[in-house]
């Protein structure tokens, strides 16, 4: 077996303190930017990997944190985690990510065993029907939570996420800015509280801008459910100008539909996502979307996390990230 490398190793080769090494390995700013670079370059000619076994054992902290997210259907949850990742790797903390398929007996299992694996805490994305005593469960686990992005027990926690009543805003003004009077809106099937907050938002803007609300139509958050929803949104009686979705991957779902039903987007009907993912940049059209930057939704929640883990009894915090209207060709044509 070969011979592991120490931090007093690292720090006689480095001609510096075994402290400073230590400071360094935990990414101090007490450590100056020349001394950093090379005790770095010292480890990195040594091959010299931290012991996290040992740290814990030292510390009573596994180093590591569990983030559940309901679907990885959605390329924006891949967004989320780089954010979370992105976080939590400053703070020397690796990240167990786990997908609930939004089945909350699964999510239960899987706290379970993030509980088995001494995670030092949870990003939780609550799995549709989650019951809210959840949150008193983990309570008495001690063990820390930040909901993001989908919240069951309004106020109970921190949470991330982001400002899914204006994004929706967002859009409806912009299509009634366009001419457009009459209005759908595609939803997931999914009753959680982003749904709820989005539909909020459409009556809301609705309401404010004088525009009809010309049907919800809801569909499974999968390619084929979103294309079908096409048919139905093509029948309603009030015939719809355009189209408020959910998400992105609902919007292009529909976009296909549309087209297959010989209607094209941008042209016959408008259509607008929510969350601007790469995705809505290859569409046909490319899709105007709503920003959301999950990368910066992660940020704060992983931050939000860090401060609950340094600082048990803390206030409750919210960290809500404001959208931002993305035009592109599946709207803007001005309505005579």
């Amino acid at each position: 077996m070969p011979k592991k490398i120490t931090l007093q190793e690292v720090a006689r080769v480095a001609g510096v303190s075994r402290a400073t090494v230590s400071l360094v390995v935990r990414k101090s700013p007490l450590v100056a930017a020349h001394t950093r670079e090379k005790v770095e370059q010292v480890m990195a000619d040594l091959d010299y990997v931290h012991d996290i076994g040992a740290a814990r054992l030292r510390n009573n902290s596994s180093r590591t944190v569990g983030l559940i997210v309901p679907n990885l259907v959605n390329s924006f949850f891949t967004e989320f985690l780089s954010g979370v990742d992105r976080v939590m790797e400053q703070d020397d903390r690796v990240v167990l990510l786990a997908n609930s398929h939004d089945d909350p007996a699964r999510q239960d299992a899987i706290l379970q065993r993030f509980r088995g694996h001494g995670v030092d805490g949870v990003i939780l994305c609550a799995a549709e029907g989650t019951d809210p005593e959840l949150l008193h469960k983990l309570q008495r686990w001690n063990l820390p939570i930040v909901q993001s992005l989908r919240e069951i027990g309004k106020g109970q926690t921190d949470y991330a996420g982001a400002d899914y009543i204006e994004g929706v805003g967002l859009a409806v003004r912009h299509l009634v800015d366009l001419g457009h009077h009459r209005i759908a809106f595609l939803s997931v099937t999914a009753l959680t509280s982003a749904r709820e907050e989005r539909l909020v938002g459409f009556a809301k803007a609705l309401k404010q801008t004088g525009a009809e609300d010309a049907g919800i139509v809801e569909a499974p958050l999968t390619w084929e459910g979103a294309a079908q929803s096409a048919a139905r949104i093509l029948a309603l009686d009030s015939r719809p100008t355009a189209v408020v979705c959910f998400n992105d991957v609902l919007a292009a779902g529909l976009m296909l539909g549309l087209r297959q039903a010989g209607c094209e987007p941008g042209r016959d009907i408008d259509v607008v996502g929510l969350d601007d993912l790469p995705l809505a940049q290859l569409t046909y059209p490319p899709l105007t979307s709503v920003a959301m930057t999950p990368d910066r939704i992660g940020v704060a929640a992983a931050q939000l996390l860090s401060r609950r883990l340094n600082a048990e009894g803390a206030a409750i915090e919210r960290a809500i990230i404001k959208p931002q209207l993305v035009l592109r060709e599946s709207s803007g044509r001005k309505l005579g």
